[in-house]
């Protein structure tokens, strides 16, 4: 009889054990699944904005190529100068980019960009993301008759 309910503790310690450990995997796997399923989502969310703006997007990239920890940019309208700046920035002209705005928009409602006017001329900060996200971009390939270079 004594054996029996040892034979029986044992095999509820490893149903109990089996039963946890089982749950563990399971949500592990889960929760590893829906990371890769979320960063592929973006990634196609990401592919689709920079389908609309892919000049002004290799510009950013371009830009944080050669300057890695800037992260605010102005937004100079029609023929407007900037004046001295307190840290370091990009800037980028509607002139250059036609609807600059409306794309400076469309970035922040995805949340790529946040509004930090401090005045009248417009000044966005980029997120980690978006920084990522342009530096994992392709370079552009040069056209026919360019070399690349």
């Amino acid at each position: 009889m004594q054996f029996d309910v040892a034979s029986t503790c044992i095999g509820f310690l490893i149903g109990t054990f089996t039963g946890a450990a089982g749950g563990y995997f399971a949500n592990k796997y889960t929760d590893a699944r829906r990371k890769k399923e979320a960063a592929k989502e973006n990634a196609n969310k990401f592919a689709q904005v920079a389908a609309q703006m892919p000049e002004l997007l290799q510009e950013m990239r371009q830009d944080l190529t050669e300057h890695p920890s800037v992260r605010e940019f102005f937004v100079l309208l029609g023929g407007a100068v900037l004046g001295g700046t307190s840290s370091p920035s990009f800037q980028y002209r509607d002139a250059i980019h036609p609807g600059l705005m409306g794309k400076l928009h469309i970035l922040e409602n995805h949340g790529y960009l946040t509004d930090v006017t401090p005045k009248d001329c417009p000044k966005y900060r980029m997120t980690e993301e978006f920084v990522r996200l342009l530096r994992e971009m392709p370079s552009p390939r040069p056209s026919k008759g360019e070399t690349a270079g």
